[in-house]
């Protein structure tokens, strides 16, 4: 997401007037931006000014005008602390009619799994280099929470009467109480879902019919075109990363990297194009290190690679 597109939705959310789809793209955005290390896209004159016209009207729609100019002030640097809360700490509160609502983005560091209880009891993992945005305190008619970007494996406490999703970009997956997981990274063509225990319900693009998946099965849904496919998979396979293990299944070069990336804090780049397509199948331990698994997959498929300054060229 662009700048001024941030700027745009950030004024919009300061004057209460972002649509839900709006406050995940802006918080999507902060995350990248925040995962990236770049967390100045505003500097602080544009900051304080939008800041200072919330503040305004603030002042002429409640009487504020008769107050004492500190507590103007101090209602600046409480907003202030709220905006830099957003970006820096990832929380954000939206008010849906009287009550306050309370979300809480969350962000897996590169190199680190993070792993989380809601307040259902339920309990995420996060892979490294992922975001999730969830509710803090579901109420008793929706549980639900947003995969904005990577990989996460869900156990999830059963609730017949309130279901539990996950959203992603182009799915929704719906279950009681069960254990599956979900690599949704958006630089990827698909979304894939894939049952350990229990069942599921994955709804893919509007009109076709759910996908529903036991144990051992998966579903991959392209999110441009909406196509999904339904496989027979070893789910253990899938959430190896949970473990620290690497358990590539005709994978191409281009997804392995964004996944190393992730897990070494590294970045990954192809000097030929064609490169990134090469699909190959391996495994790999926890204990392996970058460089061996660098040396497999380069031999494996007739490639050279340099590693310079934390930047890695096949």
């Amino acid at each position: 997401m662009k700048e001024n597109d941030l700027k745009r939705l950030l004024d919009r959310y300061l004057r209460g007037e972002c649509t839900p789809e709006e406050e995940r793209q802006l918080e999507a955005g902060f995350d990248r931006l925040a995962a990236e290390g770049d967390t100045e896209v505003y500097d602080r004159d544009r900051k304080l000014h939008s800041i200072k016209q919330k503040i305004d009207r603030q002042i002429r729609q409640e009487g504020w005008i008769r107050f004492p100019v500190i507590m103007k002030m101090a209602a600046a640097v409480m907003l202030v602390s709220f905006v830099l809360a957003f970006c820096y700490y990832k929380r954000a509160y939206f008010i849906h009619g009287s009550a306050a609502i309370q979300y809480a983005v969350v962000v897996a560091p590169k190199g680190e799994r993070k792993k989380l209880t809601l307040s259902d009891g339920s309990t995420v993992i996060l892979n490294a280099g992922s975001t999730l945005r969830y509710r803090v305190k579901f109420d008793r008619h929706t549980r639900e929470v947003t995969l904005l970007d990577g990989e996460a494996f869900f156990d999830i406490q059963p609730n017949d009467k309130v279901p539990f999703v996950v959203a992603t970009t182009g799915t929704h997956t719906r279950v009681l109480g069960t254990a599956f997981n979900v690599q949704a990274y958006q630089s990827f063509e698909a979304v894939k879902v894939t049952v350990i225990r229990g069942s599921v319900a994955v709804n893919g693009a509007s009109g076709q019919t759910p996908v529903v998946l036991l144990p051992d099965e998966q579903v991959t849904v392209n999110t441009t075109t909406g196509q999904q496919a339904k496989n027979h998979v070893n789910a253990d396979e899938s959430i190896s990363w949970v473990q620290g293990r690497f358990q590539f299944r005709n994978e191409t070069l281009a997804n392995v990297a964004l996944i190393l990336q992730n897990r070494f804090n590294v970045k990954i780049g192809f000097k030929t194009p064609g490169s990134r397509e090469i699909r190959f199948t391996a495994n790999f331990e926890a204990t392996d290190s970058l460089d061996k698994i660098l040396f497999a997959i380069a031999k494996a498929n007739g490639l050279t690679y340099s590693i310079k300054n934390n930047v890695v060229l096949f």
